[in-house]
């Protein structure tokens, strides 16, 4: 391990030492505590489990055609993957192993950076694999790159680094997966670097396992023109927090990003969303949706800082809430910080139950009302969810999401 790289390990697990997890007491994780973390791995938690082989038959989407990055129990599998040739793609292990001074930029720790907390800081310092994926100028990958994660309990660090280059294409989709009775916890980071041009559409699903919890983070940096669409979806594990920080840097970058919960049970779904709009002329659409059931928590904090000088900003949040159960629950806070005039931004949330009118105008259609609910539940999330372009992911992102809520298989027809 390079001097350099060891100083960044150092500093960073210094910061993890001092902060530790973030308690209910910090602002930004005043409705989340992960006391629930240490409780289920105990006072180690933090201790990555030993690479092991587990079972990976039956956790990919059916039917994508795509490239694969397979990583199992937070370590690549090269035999199992499949990479293109058109860009360049190097597993965090191999970088630390073998060119440690390019695995600085990627796991280096900034403590003053949005939304930073000791979580980020203890994947600095403990992150053993990932993947440094560059694509060059002008290249529209044929196939979307698909980033598969399964484990089977315990603790993982991982870290991603993704470099777009001028007016390249890529769709990547980062899916998280497990079947296990075993605690676990993913700690996960990825930053995303798009150059002047560059388009990428970005799809995060969280289908952990019941036991699983889940730290994620997510940095976008923008240039001139470019554009990153992300789709989130929340599905699984009994803990998640993921924060997203978008920086629109240059004029013309546009970010879109689309949000879906659907929690059951005891589940506890968090997301932290940031888009700093650094330059004029810049776009950013936000639409985070949440259907809750069971004895489930929501949180959504959305913020939009518009900088001094970033005049001509377009800017658009919502946050619409569903409650199936009197017992679900729903946090949510949208944020507007605006530093200059002659901007337009708009912000807003709804959180309520299914509306009366549209089940009586259904039962009067002959519809049963188990079947009328079904039908609203489904077209409230639908809507995040057509936003999806690839439609082997969408289809089974919608089967996953509505096999959670009861009598699904009397829609059997909407989800064909």
């Amino acid at each position: 391990m390079s001097q350099m790289l060891k100083t960044i390990r150092d500093t960073a697990a210094q910061a993890f030492e001092a902060q530790g997890l973030p308690t209910t007491r910090d602002e930004d994780w005043k409705y989340t505590d992960l006391s629930r973390v240490s409780a289920l791995l105990g006072e180690q938690w933090w201790q990555p489990v030993e690479k092991s082989a587990m079972e990976t038959a039956g956790f990919a989407i059916p039917d994508l055609d795509a490239y694969t990055l397979l990583f199992v129990n937070g370590h690549f599998d090269a035999e199992a993957s499949e990479l293109p040739e058109a860009i360049s793609i190097t597993s965090l292990a191999a970088l630390i192993q073998d060119e440690p001074e390019k695995a600085v930029e990627l796991i280096e720790y900034q403590a003053d950076a949005p939304l930073s907390s000791g979580v980020v800081a203890a994947n600095s310092a403990l992150a053993t694999d990932g993947a440094c994926i560059c694509v060059p100028d002008n290249l529209k990958l044929d196939k979307p790159l698909y980033i598969q994660h399964l484990n089977s309990g315990g603790t993982t660090h991982m870290r991603t680094g993704i470099s777009m280059g001028k007016c390249s294409e890529i769709q990547i989709i980062e899916h998280f997966s497990g079947d296990h009775s075993e605690a676990g916890l993913t700690n996960m980071v990825t930053a995303i670097r798009l150059q002047d041009g560059s388009s990428c559409e970005h799809y995060r699903l969280q289908m952990e396992a019941a036991k699983q919890c889940h730290l994620g983070r997510l940095e976008i940096s923008q240039q001139r023109d470019s554009s990153y669409t992300l789709h989130a979806t929340e599905l699984g594990g009994m803990l998640s927090r993921v924060d997203v920080v978008s920086r629109l840097q240059e004029q013309g970058a546009s970010c879109e990003l689309n949000g879906l919960f659907v929690a059951s049970n005891r589940q506890h779904i968090d997301h932290h969303t940031r888009i700093d709009h650094n330059a004029p002329h810049c776009v950013s659409r936000e639409n985070y949706r949440s259907v809750l059931d069971g004895r489930s928590h929501g949180v959504f904090n959305g913020k939009i800082v518009v900088a001094e000088g970033a005049v001509k900003t377009d800017s658009a949040q919502s946050n619409a809430n569903l409650l199936l159960s009197k017992h679900a629950e729903i946090d949510t806070k949208p944020e507007l910080e605006i530093f200059n005039d002659n901007v337009k931004c708009a912000h807003g949330v709804t959180v309520g139950q299914l509306d009366k009118n549209q089940l009586f105008y259904l039962k009067t259609r002959g519809i049963s009302e188990e079947e009328a609910k079904q039908m609203l539940t489904f077209a409230f999330a639908d809507e995040i969810l057509a936003k999806m372009s690839n439609p082997s992911v969408r289809r089974y992102v919608e089967q996953a999401a509505f096999a959670k809520l009861p009598n699904i298989a009397d829609l059997e027809g909407l989800l064909a």
